[in-house]
């Protein structure tokens, strides 16, 4: 059944460009979601006034819940599909972030809802009325949650999407939380052992902490997350594949969304080259980044100067210094100007998160080093602690050429 609704929606939507694509998966799973939701709200309901349980209720309103998150869903996937505009130039597709993160904070209201009512049910605990029916709806919505999850699972990592694959942890976690009602009917039903409140607050408990953990993980998503480092690999890789450039640093991504993915790099260049060929050598990663990878690439160019020795002498005298610290420290946009008050160079310093020495030491340190051996040498140095990756410069002394 879902490889044939994914079947059916790979054709129905296989002409479409990725955004509208990703709405229309987006929508035939809201709408799968929204039906078998509001049918097991219904018999959920009716059982859990039937029985008089607070856990079943506790259940029966948690698929309410799931009903109106199906809605969300539909919602959330329709409005991130809308075009950029004047006021949204980057797209809309964080709407289904939003649409995520209201699914969280319905299921921790409903979770703190139900841990107080399953404390009350524990100091006065009430006889539950059990039956065959209920039985068998318990057990159905087991199968039913069940392959919702699966159907989730599927749907969510065809189109890469956070908020259905948070959606198929909340069906798992239906399964676990029905299955937990289920076996208190059965003690109640043969043993008549009553554990209803204390399964409720069990069941309370793993919602609010379910609900938690999709709300700390959207608003990461909508406050900008640090990216994966497969995502970094793979931008990574692809630059690699270009062995005309020196190397790069400085890769940032920005993500405005699924399909609304950004980035900037600095590459490094022969000085040498002529400012035609740089400039068809950029504008083909950047085209090749579109292409492959469906991320706008903004890269920058970084001239280096391999054929005088003096300067490659610093620049490997720096290297020298700064890995002598032991501190993990990358070097890289190295540059020398000459000036009328003599020679300055200019480089960056990568500092990783870990160390808990000043910029301002540092500086002091590096320049007091690189004096020993070149004593009218200004430096100015700029220490960068935001950084994605390692440093992939591939400049050094040996790429040199003679003067």
């Amino acid at each position: 059944m879902i490889n044939l609704i994914i079947n059916w929606s790979d054709q129905r939507f296989k002409d479409r460009q990725p955004e509208d694509r990703r709405e229309g998966y987006g929508l035939v799973s809201g709408c799968v979601g929204l039906v078998t939701n509001i049918f097991l709200a219904v018999f959920k309901v009716m059982i859990g006034l039937i029985s008089g349980s607070v856990s079943i209720m506790a259940d029966a309103l948690n698929s309410v819940t799931d009903t109106f998150s199906s809605i969300l869903t539909l919602v959330g996937f329709k409005m991130s599909a809308k075009k950029p505009d004047e006021d949204h130039p980057y797209g809309h597709q964080r709407y289904e972030y939003i649409s995520g993160l209201f699914i969280a904070i319905l299921l921790l209201f409903v979770g703190l809802q139900f841990l107080k009512d399953s404390f009350l049910k524990i100091l006065k605990p009430e006889d539950v009325q059990i039956s065959a029916l209920v039985i068998v709806i318990l057990v159905l919505s087991i199968f039913i949650k069940l392959w919702q999850n699966f159907f989730y699972i599927k749907i969510g990592n065809h189109i890469d999407s956070d908020t259905l694959k948070a959606t198929a942890k909340d069906s798992l976690m239906d399964v676990l939380t029905t299955s937990a009602i289920l076996l208190s009917s059965l003690l109640f039903q043969f043993w008549h052992i009553n554990v209803d409140g204390w399964v409720g607050v069990l069941v309370a408990l793993y919602i609010t902490y379910s609900g938690l953990g999709m709300l700390r993980g959207f608003i990461n998503e909508l406050l900008g997350n640090r990216p994966s480092d497969a995502e970094v690999e793979r931008m990574t890789h692809e630059l690699e594949r270009y062995k005309q450039i020196l190397g790069f640093h400085d890769l940032r991504i920005y993500n405005y969304g699924p399909n609304a993915v950004f980035a900037t790099v600095d590459v490094e260049i022969d000085s040498n080259w002529t400012l035609d060929h740089a400039h068809e050598v950029i504008d083909d990663i950047e085209r090749d980044f579109k292409k492959r990878l469906n991320v706008i690439l903004v890269a920058h160019m970084d001239p280096i100067d391999l054929t005088n020795r003096h300067y490659n002498k610093i620049h490997r005298a720096i290297k020298d210094i700064v890995a002598a610290y032991d501190l993990d420290l990358h070097t890289h946009d190295f540059h020398v100007e000459e000036t009328r008050t003599g020679e300055l160079v200019q480089f960056d310093v990568v500092v990783p998160h870990n160390i808990g020495i000043p910029d301002d030491v540092l500086n002091h340190r590096i320049t007091r080093d690189l004096e020993k051996d070149f004593p009218k040498l200004r430096t100015q140095i700029n220490f960068d602690h935001n950084y994605i990756g390692e440093d992939q410069s591939r400049f050094t002394e040996a790429d040199s050429k003679p003067h």
